[in-house]
């Protein structure tokens, strides 16, 4: 008999407010892909940007920050962000919490709130999909040295000005560059990568922006982002990876 693994419940802090098609697509990426690992999983949206609601934490088996837009260089932060902040802070300090994963800006504003440090890419800005290169232990997570599998490299859609500067300590490299972390107790994963973007949704993206990616690019560079949507990616793998990892 196969046995049926339990579903799951959890939060998803959208951590940016647009009234573009785009943003409810991204939610539902995510609903749609976590349902499909683990059928009968429920998800909740909340809208700290806009309402200040945060989940109680302890009635979830997964917090997802995702992605959003604040300089999180700027030594002042919003109100909202703050308190975003806290809420990781204090999530990360319960005893029988949840596991948190964070994405692009999640990424980011997990690691400043464990005590790191955000710049700006030195290569510019980054979109579409692009290789990324795993560390050892990204390697053995992953999966990636059994025989067939590419050589040590994952595929994700990326969408980002920023990056890390200065991990946590408290955090091991999953990927070079600080591109995906791991905390050290094993209760937090953060990609800065999107593995739950569709080409759909960057396209959405590229179409509503506001000059922030495409207003210094020239009409062939925007052709190359829209290009590299299309590229594969292994978004549902790593995906697939994260729903075991609550397990673990």
């Amino acid at each position: 008999m196969i046995s049926r693994q339990p579903s799951l419940r959890v939060a998803v802090l959208r951590n940016y407010d647009t009234p573009a098609q785009w943003g409810k697509d991204m939610v539902e990426s995510w609903r749609t892909s976590i349902q499909d690992i683990r059928p009968g999983s429920e998800i909740e949206v909340f809208h700290p940007i806009t309402n200040g609601v945060f989940p109680n934490a302890e009635e979830f088996d997964l917090i997802i920050l995702t992605g959003g837009v604040f300089n999180l260089i700027l030594p002042d932060l919003d109100p909202w962000v703050e308190k975003t902040l806290d809420f990781v802070r204090h999530t990360v300090g319960l005893q029988s919490g949840p596991k948190i994963a964070g994405i692009c800006w999640g990424h980011q504003a997990i690691c400043r709130a464990m005590g790191g440090k955000i710049g700006w890419n030195h290569q510019g800005d980054v979109v579409g999909v692009q290789q990324l290169q795993c560390t050892e232990a990204g390697r053995k997570f992953f999966s990636l040295d059994k025989e067939g599998v590419k050589s040590g490299k994952l595929a994700l859609h990326k969408f980002h000005k920023r990056s890390i500067a200065t991990p946590s300590p408290d955090f091991t490299a999953l990927a070079e560059d600080h591109e995906i972390l791991l905390s050290l107790d094993n209760k937090i994963i953060t990609f800065q990568g999107h593995p739950e973007m569709t080409n759909i949704v960057a396209k959405g993206i590229l179409d509503a922006d506001d000059g922030a990616y495409t207003g210094k690019a020239t009409e062939e560079e925007v052709k190359e982002m829209y290009a590299r949507f299309e590229l594969p990616h292994d978004g549902l793998q790593v995906l697939q990876r994260v729903i075991k990892w609550l397990d673990e």
